[in-house]
């Protein structure tokens, strides 16, 4: 009976850790969803030292973040950000509006699937 109490509060603990996790994750995504947002709109306008301002700040804050989400996430997800980023980061300094957009959407698309992918839910608890 001692036994049973351990494994459902173990289970519990475990339960309200993967949701906090999946939590952290979404607002990773979505801080950098909206972040690539203001450089999508920067681009459109032909604000091109912005963007390039902007992205800096995206590539120095991520490269920050990116040491405590390794523990947790594939680790392809962020080599395909980084490879993105760099093409973007070369596409706003060649200002070619369509390449600079499209590694946005590149970068976007890949935050949205690590929301699905690295989400916590029942099935892939148990």
């Amino acid at each position: 009976m001692k036994s049973s109490y351990f494994v459902i509060l173990w289970t519990i603990i475990f339960i309200i850790l993967g949701l906090v996790n999946h939590n952290k994750i979404n607002e990773f995504s979505y801080t950098y969803i909206d972040k690539l947002d203001l450089v999508e709109e920067n681009i459109k306008e032909d604000k091109w030292e912005q963007a390039s301002y902007n992205l800096r700040d995206i590539k120095m804050e991520l490269e920050t973040e990116k040491n405590i989400w390794y523990k947790l996430i594939n680790h392809a997800y962020f080599n395909d950000i980084f490879s993105s980023l760099e093409i973007l980061n070369q596409g706003i300094y060649l200002e070619e509006k369509m390449i600079s957009l499209q590694e946005v959407e590149k970068v976007k698309t890949v935050l949205e699937n690590l929301m699905e992918d690295e989400c916590y839910n029942f099935n892939r608890i148990f």
